[in-house]
């Protein structure tokens, strides 16, 4: 049973929610404080975290912000974050601060499940109780399949590694989320080839981004995580009013 984690202060809501995802076997704990949340996750391990935006003492954002920048063992947890709001700012800033999908309040249980689904499809959390993915029907699957990808530019080497979901700059392990992962997996396919936004939503398979700004919010994340990572080439190239594409010269061969 996969273990969830809600951080809202609703606690109606929490209750209702409770209920409806222990149907679909996913055990939900919950916390109606940013503090109460961030010790439970000091406490627990958990495959997902359900994180609202408005919250008493900081709001959402900012605490999905101080769990990806901490270096305890829960930075890397899955979030998603819930919102009442419809300003297209928030759901591009989520994206910023580390989120990897949102969903809009009010919701159907069956989309968040979805999207609890596509989430953990994308960082391989498996179901105890069969071995295997949680399924996820309808929806393809999102890692481009093959062996490692190399691309090499002035020095400097960028691996994607699409059986592992990870991505490598010299040698160094990014820490990235599922969604960025994803799309710097589907920019590798084709490297050189100028993508747009709408072209790099169609490849994102599963995925949930619909506004094509998040594209640009993932695309700067990358930049910057390459960046402090070592490398001292520009692997995404940005090409005014066309999109963006990945460079190098590329290797590949099998993991």
């Amino acid at each position: 049973m996969v273990k969830a984690l809600l951080i809202d202060d609703d606690v109606e809501l929490a209750e209702l929610m409770h209920v409806v995802l222990t149907k679909y076997s996913i055990d939900l704990e919950t916390a109606h404080t940013p503090d109460a949340g961030l010790k439970a996750l000091e406490s627990n391990d958990y495959d997902i975290l359900l994180l609202d935006i408005m919250l008493p003492q900081v709001n959402g954002l900012q605490l999905c912000q101080k769990i990806r920048y901490s270096h305890a063992s829960y930075r890397d947890t899955p979030i998603i974050m819930l919102t009442a709001r419809t300003d297209l700012t928030d759901m591009v800033v989520g994206l910023e601060t580390g989120a990897d999908d949102y969903v809009k309040k009010p919701f159907e249980p069956r989309e968040l499940v979805a999207r609890i689904n596509a989430v953990l499809r994308r960082v391989g959390v498996s179901d105890p109780r069969e071995g295997e993915l949680l399924p996820m029907p309808d929806l393809a699957a999102v890692a481009p399949t093959g062996g490692q990808r190399q691309l090499h530019l002035d020095g400097n080497v960028l691996t994607i590694d699409p059986q592992r979901a990870q991505v490598l700059v010299n040698g160094v392990r990014l820490t990235i989320t599922s969604m960025e992962f994803e799309l710097i997996a589907a920019m590798s396919i084709t490297p050189g080839e100028i993508l747009s936004r709408d072209a790099l939503l169609e490849r994102v398979h599963g995925s949930s981004v619909i506004y094509t700004r998040s594209i640009d919010a993932l695309i700067y994340r990358l930049r910057n995580k390459i960046k402090d990572a070592g490398a001292d080439a520009d692997f995404i190239r940005t090409v005014r009013g066309r999109g963006y594409s990945l460079v190098g010269t590329l290797s590949e061969h099998a993991a």
